[in-house]
């Protein structure tokens, strides 16, 4: 019990390193999708279901959009996207659908996109992809 309420303090004093990476990444991923044609309708919809990280539109097509960021120089599909979160991302969809009227014409795409950072390299690579189209 003791090592519980200790970790408990010391996370209070400790900033959210891993949310301003987050946030960070975010950001880049933004810039990302606009150099690529996207435009981008929302970002950080939350329901009580579940987030989506960013919606966007480019052509016919809506996509939601679930950001990583990472700090590795691996450019594999990342592996943190569970089918317990794909469920729940799929949930998020269909009710941000149903909220914003969104229209039967348009196509609708679930995709991840990892930003990898290279901190030495001072560079940033980008990968979009498909989760899953069926919902």
């Amino acid at each position: 019990m003791k090592e519980k309420i200790l970790k408990d303090t010391f996370l209070k004093f400790m900033p959210n390193e891993g949310r301003k990476i987050g946030d960070w990444g975010e950001r880049q991923a933004v810039r990302f999708l606009e150099r690529q044609g996207f435009e981008i309708i929302e970002k950080n919809y939350n329901s009580t279901v579940g987030e989506i990280d960013i919606v966007a539109r480019k052509g016919d097509d809506i996509y939601f959009i679930e950001v990583k960021t990472r700090m590795s120089e691996e450019f594999a599909r990342d592996e943190s996207i569970t089918s317990a979160k794909l469920k729940k991302f799929q949930k998020t969809v269909r009710k941000y659908c149903y909220e914003r009227e969104v229209s039967d014409e348009l196509g609708i795409v679930l995709a991840g996109l990892v930003v990898f950072v290279k901190k030495i390299e001072k560079t940033v690579k980008f990968r979009l992809f498909v989760i899953n189209n069926d919902l």
